[in-house]
């Protein structure tokens, strides 16, 4: 199902079931306090720096949103979003959700926000802190829409595998989440059959890149020319360089399905546009201060 967001208290019908917005938590959640401007780490430095900023939102632009969402047409529990008081409050109980950002954009950026999983609802039913899930420099050729395609793109975390994009998650695990970190490079999938793909997981189970519910975390995702970045609270936790050596999975006839190689654009070629998507399952985040910046050499 794919929707657009609409003003805030405005009920949006969805098949079976009925997202509201809703003022509850996002009037009273503490806001951070600080600017979020990128910040310069890992192989990024001497590359580039920061450059203009592109684009910045306190979510009242509800229009240059969609959300795809899904969840189960027959259970109680309910999505529900907000966009108000310079924050985005999204409540999916046992649901998965992609928010994507209308607008595309092209060359190197650096995309920045702040979330947290508010202590508040952790003892809700069907509800975890988990998985803060990007997409970046996201597309689909092969669709008319591309990644807004509704019958492909449905909010199906499995139905995202065949588009290009760069992927990063902290917080998933299965029924039990906040157990993993990864970075992928899509397409993990053609014609549904699994292809070579980028799949850093040398993270998982590390605290200090899990989330802490109740905690405002700072995400970072870059792209620049190949090189790519994850970084959370202003620390690198994935990244990809040319000569970088990385973990190949889908490779057919190996056992186990993964093989260690070097990272090159000739074997994975740069994305190097499309759009930006926040994603999570079966929790309750809440955005704010996103800024997408252009990036530019070092030294310019």
């Amino acid at each position: 199902m794919t929707q657009s967001m609409a003003s805030p208290l405005l009920p949006l019908a969805l098949a079976a079931f009925v997202l509201s917005f809703f003022a509850g938590c996002a009037a009273s959640a503490p806001m951070p306090s600080s600017s979020n401007t990128p910040i310069v780490a890992g192989h990024g430095v001497g590359t580039f720096q920061v450059g203009e900023l592109l684009y910045a939102t306190d979510f009242s632009d509800t229009e240059n949103w969609t959300l795809q969402i899904d969840a189960a047409q027959d259970s109680q529990l309910k999505p529900r979003v907000l966009a108000d008081n310079g924050m985005l409050d999204i409540y999916a109980p046992q649901a998965g959700v992609t928010g994507w950002l209308n607008r595309s954009f092209s060359g190197p950026i650096a995309i920045t926000y702040r979330v947290r999983c508010p202590l508040e609802t952790q003892g809700d039913p069907g509800i975890q802190a988990r998985d803060i899930n990007n997409f970046w420099h996201a597309s689909d050729p092969t669709r008319e829409r591309g990644v807004f395609d509704a019958q492909q793109y449905t909010g199906s975390f499995r139905n995202y595998s065949e588009m290009r994009a760069y992927y990063a998650s902290s917080g998933g695990g299965g029924k039990i989440g906040n157990r993993t970190t990864r970075f992928r490079r899509y397409p993990r999938a053609v014609a549904g059959q699994p292809v070579p793909h980028l799949a850093l997981t040398s993270q998982d189970g590390n605290p200090d890149h899990l989330i802490t519910p109740g905690k405002w975390h700072t995400v970072q995702l870059v792209a620049y020319n190949g090189l790519a970045q994850y970084l959370l609270d202003g620390e690198v936790v994935y990244e990809i360089h040319e000569g970088d050596e990385v973990i190949v999975e889908g490779v057919e006839g190996d056992d186990p399905r993964n093989r260690a190689a070097t990272y090159t654009r000739e074997a994975f070629p740069a994305h190097t546009s499309g759009h930006f998507g926040l994603r999570m399952v079966a929790t309750h985040h809440q955005y704010t201060d996103l800024t997408i910046h252009r990036l530019v050499p070092a030294g310019r």
